[in-house]
């Protein structure tokens, strides 16, 4: 499922007789997704939104304009849209108008003028990270002038234009000009090479217009016939940071457990602390912030997930955005589905499987009566995994008791297991392992092995517990026979599944029993009957928050791979409420941690698979919406 994009988007109803303003708004929320509706500007940072549509009642605003107020308070906001009514009656009939219309804005209704913009510049290369080399005019005092502000670029990075216009000048630089609210403002990108752009041509925003000529982009604005100031023979030049904008602007802390206190002071109080997996959203104009970020001694006004909100020290900061890196292995969709080749509808034509990035199968040798014959397992699989590799789907194959151990009575009652039979099962199965993962490296069909499935479970329903220290053992001995046969596959750890508590202090003592050359490539969990507000029934366990800063602070230098969520035990639920409920599990998953989750497998593909709610039924047929939101793009 392909990430969503954010609509940045309030509605400012008035204070007074708010709940009747409010019911009037319902059928244009239940029309338009991620509209926050805002009551009353007083009190409220509208500077989070891009776009605000205003009501302009009496004894709202100040001087009872709603563009004024916002120009004035809110610097950040770039389109405000302004409703004049008096009443909830009169607001009825144009958003009757607008729903009707699918025009989230009004923008059919140009009279009387009702949406206001201001210029922006976005960011305008494709180099990363974010940065800031050189302030505008960095200090007079001591002489530095500059008329540009100079950002991280690297060679051959794309230059994108930062505000839609006409090409005016074309040489060693690039000048476009552009007309907003009828003034008029010309923006230089000097460091350019390889133009893609001529003089005439109308350019839009994020168009590529060259290649950036070196590890500096110059970017001069300049508002004539009366703006800004004569700077080093230039006439009109402003401050470029006082018009950046960047969507979906974050902030990454470089370190664990970042304290974030009350003042902008190394001796003001600490009220917080935020991790690496954390984004922080600024709370202060974009560009001030860039400015400010990776800089020592500047400090940072912002929130971090946790509802915290402070001051963090910004030089222990990187820039980013909500999508930047939203895959932790790019390229790849980090949603997936859990298939089986023993289920008769457990092995899907590619075909159906959409815009999906993983699947995962439980590697399946003993067949449930001891079967160490890995070349039948290996022809089995096979003609599977080609065609899935083939459609461009990466494959996980989790081992477990029935990759080796089920079925041998040296291993059987499980309970009766002790220290030394386990380490005798972790030596056999590292060798079988070792043979199967060279199967597979001959090929290049697989891209993670999983080792062994819930093993901190307190069940053992579809899995086989053991100690952490028995568990570490294992790890350590299967990794190394999977490198020694591969050294380019991922090797996780198995997916713990007893809680984040729980959980991740399991994860911590099986890593603590790890020699310092064997370490995992990501951790894996399954947080079953986790995920975000609004769904009780799908969530009754907790936040998914939980699980991911648990597990996170036990390995936080490594992707998080979540290899089987989903809704147990429930067939005869309406896919409807499903779909809603995985829908807003990946996109906030997506949104909150971007390239922190490296997969979101759900089980199952087919009711019936187990106890898994299938994204088809038990005939194998769709179930709309929610196979429609898994597989389409």
């Amino acid at each position: 499922m392909p990430a969503t994009t954010v609509i940045s988007h309030a509605f400012v109803l008035p204070d007074r007789y708010f709940h009747e303003w409010y019911a009037v708004l319902r059928p244009y929320l239940a029309k338009f997704e991620r509209v926050a509706v805002v009551r009353s500007p007083a009190g409220n940072n509208l500077n989070r939104f891009r776009n605000v549509t205003a009501v302009e009642a009496p004894l709202t605003w100040w001087k009872d304009s709603a563009l004024t107020h916002i120009r004035r308070v809110y610097p950040s906001v770039v389109m405000v849209d302004v409703i004049d009514v008096d009443t909830p009656e009169a607001l009825a009939p144009i958003l009757r108008r607008r729903v009707e219309r699918d025009d989230r804005y009004g923008e059919r209704d140009s009279e009387p003028k009702h949406i206001y913009h201001r210029f922006v510049l976005e960011w305008p290369t494709s180099a990363r990270p974010i940065a800031v080399l050189a302030r505008f005019n960095s200090d007079e005092e001591k002489g530095d002038l500059r008329r540009s502000l100079d950002i991280l670029a690297h060679e051959d990075a794309d230059i994108l234009c930062a505000a839609p216009g006409t090409v005016t000048a074309v040489g060693g630089s690039i000048k476009v000009e552009s007309i907003v609210e009828e003034e008029r403002w010309i923006t230089t990108y000097e460091g350019v090479k390889n133009r893609h752009v001529a003089l005439g041509d109308a350019v839009s925003l994020g168009q590529v217009m060259a290649k950036a000529a070196g590890e500096r982009l110059s970017i001069i604005v300049q508002q004539p016939p009366t703006g800004g100031i004569s700077l080093l023979g230039l006439d009109n030049v402003m401050n470029p940071r006082d018009y950046i904008y960047i969507p979906q602007f974050r902030a990454r802390p470089l370190v664990d457990n970042l304290r974030v206190r009350r003042l902008p002071s190394a001796y003001a109080s600490i009220i917080g602390n935020v991790f690496s997996w954390h984004l922080l959203e600024p709370l202060e104009h974009h560009g001030r912030a860039i400015e400010k970020i990776g800089h020592q001694g500047s400090w940072l006004k912002a929130r971090a997930i946790t509802g915290v909100e402070g001051y963090t020290a910004a030089w222990f900061l990187k820039a980013t955005t909500l999508t930047e890196g939203q895959e932790a292995i790019p390229g790849v969709n980090p949603v997936g589905v859990n298939l089986d080749a023993f289920h008769p509808l457990g092995t899907p034509a590619a075909a159906r499987l959409g815009e999906l990035g993983w699947v995962r199968f439980g590697y399946n040798v003993s067949q449930w009566r001891g079967s160490e014959d890995i070349q039948d397992a290996f022809q089995r699989y096979l003609p599977h995994v080609e065609a899935y590799r083939e459609a461009g789907y990466r494959v996980v194959f989790t081992t477990s008791h029935q990759t080796y151990g089920e079925g041998q009575s040296a291993f059987w009652p499980w309970s009766q297991m002790t220290d030394a039979k386990w380490r005798l099962l972790s030596a056999r199965f590292a060798d079988m392992m070792e043979r199967i993962a060279a199967q597979w490296a001959e090929r290049d069909l697989v891209s993670v092995w999983q080792i062994w499935n819930e093993p901190d479970s307190l069940t053992g329903v579809a899995s086989v517990p053991l100690s952490a220290r028995n568990y570490g053992h294992m790890f350590d001995r299967v990794y190394r026979a999977i490198k020694s046969a591969d050294s380019s596959v991922r090797v996780v750890t198995a997916g713990f599944n007893s809680g984040p508590q729980r959980g991740s202090a399991y994860a911590r003592a099986m890593l603590a029993t790890l020699p310092e050359d064997v370490k995992p490539d990501g951790l894996a969990f399954h947080p079953y009957g986790r995920g975000v507000s609004g769904h009780p029934h799908y969530s009754m366990f907790g936040h998914i928050d939980e699980s991911v800063w648990a597990y996170s602070s036990v390995l936080p230098d490594r992707p998080l791979w979540i290899t089987e969520w989903g809704v147990l035990d429930r067939p005869q639920d309406d896919p409807r409420h499903i779909a809603r409920y995985a829908d807003d599990m990946i996109r906030y998953l997506k949104r909150q941690y971007p390239g922190r989750i490296a997969s979101l497998i759900w089980y199952a593909w087919a009711q019936g698979m187990h106890n898994g709610y299938g994204l088809v039924d038990g005939a194998g047929n769709p179930r709309p919406p929610l196979t429609k939101r898994f597989l389409s793009p």
